[in-house]
């Protein structure tokens, strides 16, 4: 069985700004001498930053993979229908607005963002060669 693992490309622009705020509010609290208050902006970047730095998509000769954080999904790759790209703004596990739609049983869809999406969609093809490209 092989695996391989395709790390999410994260969009800084997108996400620089809110951790920057939180971490200038925790900072603040501290310069202030209110600690306690820190722990609520330093918890929610913490949690921010952990979400983006472990979202992957792993791919299995029977399943995607998309793990984000503490949430997960699995979707079988021939149940696979269609693929496209998109710039699409729904939370999703992508933390990237360069994006795929990957549509999946009848009415099914999840964003994901890979970082190399040619080699991604390669690799899908190549377990799943009915997947429509659009």
């Amino acid at each position: 069985m092989t695996t391989r693992v395709f790390p999410a490309k994260i969009s800084w622009w997108l996400f620089g700004p809110i951790l920057a705020l939180l971490l200038g509010n925790a900072a603040y609290a501290v310069l202030a001498g209110e600690w306690l208050k820190a722990l609520i902006p330093l918890s929610a970047g913490a949690f921010v930053a952990f979400l983006l730095l472990s979202t992957r998509y792993t791919l299995t000769d029977a399943e995607l993979h998309v793990t984000a954080g503490p949430f997960a999904w699995r979707v079988p790759v021939q149940s696979i229908t269609r693929i496209r790209p998109t710039h699409n703004p729904l939370s999703s596990p992508a933390p990237s607005l360069d994006r795929l739609e990957i549509s999946y049983h009848t009415f099914n869809k999840l964003l994901i963002s890979p970082r190399d999406k040619a080699a991604f969609v390669a690799a899908l093809q190549q377990l799943n060669p009915a997947i429509v490209l659009e």
